[in-house]
Order: C-alpha cells, then structure tokens, then sequence
C-alpha cells in the first residue's frame, strides 16, 4: 500500500489516501517518489476552478505532474530505463503517430495524455510514469532539483527563443516559472533584467536570481519606471509574460520595443484586447506562444546548466513538507508566502 494525494470530490481540498501500489504495464516505469513540486495547475486543481473540468476526465485522480523519484520496477518492453535509475517526469505523454508527433514536435501531440492531469501523478509515495514521458536524469542532481526540470523547461524556451543577450528584459510575474526565466536570461546574457510582481518576497528571490532591477507593480508610476530604465535602447526589447495575467500583458505592449519579443507562458481564460496596428504591426512585434519543453532537447539543456552548476535553484525551494502535510502546504502556496512548495514523501513532518 501507498500514501497518496487524492482529488475525491469536485470542491476545494484533497485527501491523503491509502491506495495499492500501482501495477506496472508493458510500458510504464514505477518510480517511488522522492521529490514533488506544487505547480499553478495543482492550485487550480485544489480549488476545482470551472478550468479543471475542461482538462480532469473523471475523479478520483493524484495530481502533481513535477517529481523525480528512483525507479523501482519497470515493464517489459521498457528500453533505455532500469530499475535503480533516477527518473523525472515529463507532463506531456506523446501517442508517437499523430502529425505533430511524427514531425518532431511530440510536445504538441494531437491527442495527448498528461500525466497528473488525465493519468495519475506524482503526489504519492509511488508513481507509475509511461515511459514516453519518463526521463533518467545524471545521478549527481538531488532528487529535489530533479522535479524542478519539468518547470525549468518553459522558460528555458522563452529565453532562447527571445534571444535575449545583450537586451533589455521584462519578467511579468516572479513566481516559479518567472524565477527561471530571470536566471536564464543572466546565463544568456541579458544586460537589463527587471521582474515585475506585486509579492515583496518573491521579488526578493528575484534578485537572487539575476534581475537587475525589481519593480512592485502596485507603485502607481511603475510602467514610467519601467520606459525610464530602458530609454537608452527604446524600450523593452523581451518581454516574458508568466503571470497569465490578461491587464499586464496588455499594458506590456506599451513599453515593448520596436522589434521587441513578446513571449507568452502564462495561461488565462481572459481574453486579451490588442490594437493590432499600434501594438503589432507597426512595432514589428513578434509574439511568441510556447506551451511545454521540447521532448528532450530542453531537458538536455537544463541538465548541462543544473549539472555544471551554472543555475541554482535552491533560492526558489521555500518549503518542503511531508505528504500529511499536504494541507499546509497547499495553504502555503496559495497565500504567495511561499515559492516553490514540495513534498518528500519520505521525510517527517514539519517544514526545512
């Protein structure tokens, strides 16, 4: 038997389970859990938001799609992955054969499962992964940053596709994801980098991971201070948006460089209202959608960054908890008191 995080009812909440451990298919990969992150989605899941009908296919299901574990049984047609490995999961189960599959971009996969959304996830003492979506990770990086590659992916993307050395760059919203991009736009050599949040404490990590400059967006005269730092090169050169918020991106477009890039991570079911002229067409604006990493150049990328110690995530990693404290770390993660949530399956109560 396992200890799992449930989603049993649709309301606000989850429920610690005592489950089977799950039986190992052909192609799947049994992981015991070493490390989880708490994503944006799971707050949606935890609230049950009118979105999670849109994506959840029947209850009860274990969310949490970013973990890493060790690999305690694999199915018998599962090359490349041993027992004893340490493995990550990728959110995105490709089916191999549809168009965008068969033509290298299985991460938009025409009829994609995902895995802590419509299969079972990782917030349990063990986790089935298929093996599409199961990656073996080097052994010299801790299980805790492990989960992070999966969050790490997206805004990698961003950054390398906004080409950002030696630009000016706006991070709209310092959560987790926002946080990563500030990082990799210093290894990639943005010389301005400012984060905009309206949380003091995630602005503070912010710093810490490479912004130049912070701005608390509740300042009245902030998007003053934003033209003002990037007078010298006509505004904003970058833009990453990963807030999901529709008003800020909006607004963005207004300090948005002529020949500027806007890369759009956050998701939202607000429409967004644009001049099309003004905003894109006469700023030669390139807006950019990226949705997950690519299966598996991103990850080998984030692992030579995590591996050489070119990033350290550790400032991100606020709180981690056991799985019977899933209450409170949830509470935590949805107040904005902490960054990146985890859960160790394995550990004793109380927060490190």
């Amino acid at each position: 038997m396992m200890k799992a995080i449930m989603k049993t009812q649709e309301k606000e909440g989850f429920e610690l389970c005592e489950l089977p451990v799950p039986k190992v298919g052909k192609k799947d990969v049994l992981i015991k859990v070493r490390a989880a992150a708490i994503c944006g989605s799971d707050l949606k899941f935890y609230k049950w938001l009118p979105w999670c009908k849109k994506v959840i296919r029947s209850l009860p299901f274990i969310p949490g799609h970013e973990c890493a574990g060790e690999v305690t049984a694999v199915g018998k047609e599962v090359q490349g992955i041993k027992v004893g490995d340490k493995v990550a999961a990728e959110t995105h189960v490709p089916c191999g054969v549809c168009w965008q599959c068969r033509h290298h971009r299985p991460h938009t996969c025409e009829n994609m499962e995902l895995f802590g959304h419509t299969l079972n996830g990782g917030f349990a003492e063990f986790a089935l992964i298929p093996e599409a979506a199961a990656r073996r990770i080097p052994q010299e990086i801790p299980f805790d940053y492990g989960c992070l590659l999966e969050p790490m992916g997206i805004p990698f993307r961003a950054v390398e596709r906004g080409d950002v050395k030696g630009e000016s760059v706006v991070v709209i919203g310092c959560g987790p994801i926002g946080q990563f991009a500030i990082a990799f736009s210093k290894i990639f050599g943005a010389e301005t980098i400012i984060g905009l949040d309206v949380n003091e404490k995630r602005l503070s990590i912010a710093k810490k991971m490479g912004a130049t400059h912070l701005i608390n967006v509740k300042k009245k005269m902030f998007l003053q201070e934003i033209k003002l730092l990037t007078k010298d090169c006509g505004g904003v050169g970058v833009i990453i948006d990963a807030s999901g918020d529709a008003q800020a991106m909006k607004e963005a477009f207004s300090y948005l460089r002529v020949g500027g890039r806007f890369v759009i991570l956050g998701q939202t079911d607000e429409p967004l209202a644009l001049n099309p002229s003004m905003d894109i067409i006469f700023k030669e604006a390139q807006i950019i959608g990226l949705f997950g990493r690519e299966i598996w150049d991103t990850w080998e990328k984030t692992e030579k960054l995590l591996t050489s110690g070119a990033i350290d995530p550790s400032p991100l990693i606020t709180h981690r908890f056991s799985l019977n404290e899933h209450e409170r770390a949830f509470r935590i993660a949805l107040s904005g008191e902490g960054c990146k949530v985890l859960f160790i399956p394995n550990r004793n109560s109380g927060i490190m």
